[in-house]
């Protein structure tokens, strides 16, 4: 598309906006234009009292140049009603344009797919959400108001001053368009250094984002000055590419300066010898001189305007990319529930996308696991690091781009389920125990926002986790801070669980979400699991062995493929059995350990 076109649908949403705002943009150019025309009356009436110069057509009714005055304030007047009308629709449509923006690249992130995320990093996407929309913001407002302003001017100013004097209007507007095709020279060289500044940003935005959100992990190494370094040269970097672009702007400019001072020195030379001569009165060379400073005032702008333009093609470029690739569409007839619990996968085989020649022929995470979790029953995945428990449990929500039928929610592909329907029946508790910025009791109430401050309490004992309200300041009411920073490590995970449990889940996936929790508590949390969810299916990973002893089975994961399955009674009386060797080395160091 081009670039007028590509503009032209980014702005058609907000066209009666943009209508109402460019009627009253005319009207304040034409009432703008009149002043000059005042003023010529006026000192033609005052050339006319003293006797000098030419004389020039009485106005009837503006005789005097007290006449004038009147006629100025009542034009300063409307002149002000409309130039702020115009301001308010396009100003106000580039506000709108800007808030739609956002909200539908959030829905994007929102329902993207996992790979998506690989792609563009949080630091990256904070960029485009934040610097991209405030440049198309930029264009669809104070850039559109003053690219029209300056057309409108043209467009009115230059037949106007072709009928006081064709000859000096000629010389004066003459510049302009050599002007116009300097300029068209240098857009491309501008939109190159724009998005190389944009880019830049992000970089620098990426740099602070993940500084600051690990900023725990940079003082326990002592990695302040590496950090530093690191983000002073990404602040360099934009600093570099920003002054380039901002050269380049400034070279439109200057051109469009010069080209006013060559229209005012024209004036005042070919203009004042004409008034010398008699050919031209005082009021006629006040005309010019005042016409020419409101034309140069948007016209100076046009370098602004320029580099705004391509930054703005640039930061769609940034946008669209967000924006491409096909969303995950629900089917027609999508499968709705209820959630009964059985969780099946058939031959599941998935390898993590990525680029490159030996993208494919890279190890799968998972290779052809087969399991078959009864409605009500608990399955413990174990296994070394790697060996891909996150990767399953994240497969039976759909968060995972596998292959249609090879994950099944009561024996119906997950591809084929409502999204929301079967989330919202499934407690997913992550291994790292993500909380938000909000109260304890919020955090709970995140997938049921209604839940009873009972309900609340409960969830909390289930998850061990009363036990530790009493030592924090305002109890369920407590602000954990942000990323959860008021709470320890097994707090947060047990804040998680008791999350999970608000929404009553019909199945609970424990993603290693006991591994900052000792033994003791850990196995308490179970057996209340055990007790207040008995008709819930439990799928629980965990690298210490000792956690699954309670479930019904147990999986063994090495390499990405199932190698032991079966109740963990069973499994540790297997000889040269992976789960047995497992549980006898973390019971002989934790033996060392308590000696």
């Amino acid at each position: 598309m081009s670039t007028l076109a590509r503009y032209a649908a980014l702005l058609r949403p907000y066209r009666r906006q943009y209508v109402v705002g460019l009627l009253l943009l005319g009207v304040t150019n034409g009432l703008n234009l009149l002043v000059p025309w005042l003023v010529k009356v006026a000192v033609d009436a005052l050339a006319r009292t003293h006797g000098v110069a030419r004389p020039a057509p009485v106005v009837r009714g503006l005789e005097e140049p007290t006449d004038v005055l009147g006629a100025l304030v009542l034009v300063g007047v409307t002149l002000t009603a409309a130039r702020t009308g115009s301001r308010l629709a396009i100003l106000g449509a580039g506000r709108t344009l800007a808030r739609d923006l956002r909200n539908r690249l959030f829905d994007r992130v929102l329902s993207a797919p996992p790979s998506f995320f690989s792609r563009f990093p949080t630091g990256e996407l904070m960029s485009r959400a934040i610097g991209d929309v405030n440049v198309l913001q930029s264009v669809a407002a104070p850039g559109v108001l003053y690219a029209f302003n300056a057309l409108f001017m043209l467009a009115i100013a230059a037949p106007w001053l072709a009928t006081v004097d064709a000859g000096l209007a000629g010389i004066v507007l003459a510049p302009f368009p050599v002007l116009a095709f300097l300029t068209w020279r240098l857009a491309e060289r501008i939109r190159t250094a724009t998005t190389e500044g944009q880019k830049a940003m992000a970089e620098l935005t990426r740099a602070a984002q993940e500084t600051l959100a690990g900023v725990e992990v940079v003082k326990a190494f002592v990695l302040e000055a590496r950090q530093a370094e690191r983000f002073a040269q990404a602040n360099d970097r934009y600093l570099d590419r920003s002054l380039r672009e901002s050269t380049l702007r400034l070279a439109v400019g200057t051109l469009s300066g010069l080209a006013g001072a060559a229209g005012t020195t024209a004036i005042l030379w070919v203009g004042g010898s004409r008034v010398a001569e008699g050919r031209m009165s005082y009021g006629d060379l006040a005309l010019f001189l005042t016409v020419l400073a409101l034309v140069l005032r948007p016209v100076v702008l046009f370098g602004w305007i320029l580099g705004l333009v391509q930054r703005g093609l640039a930061a769609l470029d940034r946008l669209d990319e967000v924006s491409a690739g096909e969303l995950p569409v629900v089917p027609a007839g999508a499968h709705r529930g209820p959630v009964v619990g059985e969780v099946e996968l058939r031959d599941l085989t998935f390898r993590f996308p990525g680029q490159g020649p030996d993208a494919a022929q890279r190890r799968p995470a998972l290779e052809q696991v087969s399991l078959r979790v009864p409605a009500g029953k608990s399955l413990g995945l174990t296994g070394r690091i790697g060996s891909g428990k996150s990767t399953l449990l994240k497969a039976i929500p759909g968060f995972l781009e596998a292959h249609a039928g090879q994950v099944l929610v009561d024996g119906v592909e997950v591809e084929r389920w409502e999204p929301a329907a079967l989330r919202s029946s499934i407690g997913w508790v992550p291994q790292d125990g993500y909380v938000f910025s909000m109260s304890i009791a919020e955090n709970e109430a995140l997938g049921r926002p209604d839940a009873p401050p009972a309900e609340l309490e409960a969830a909390a004992r289930t998850a061990e986790l009363a036990r530790d309200l009493d030592q924090l300041p305002e109890g369920l009411d407590t602000l954990v801070g942000e990323r959860g920073v008021m709470l320890s490590g097994g707090q947060r995970q047990r804040l998680a669980i008791a999350r999970a449990l608000v929404v009553k889940p019909r199945v609970l996936l424990l993603d290693d979400a006991l591994s900052m929790i000792d033994a003791a508590t850990a196995s308490a949390i179970l057996t209340n699991l055990r007790r207040e969810l008995p008709a819930t299916t439990v799928l629980v990973a965990a690298h210490r062995t000792s956690t699954l002893l309670g479930c019904d089975e147990v999986a063994v994961l090495d390499r990405g493929r199932v190698v032991e399955r079966g109740p963990p009674a069973e499994l540790l009386t297997r000889e040269g059995g992976l789960f047995r060797a497992l549980h006898e080395r973390q019971r002989l160091q934790a033996d060392l350990e308590a000696a």
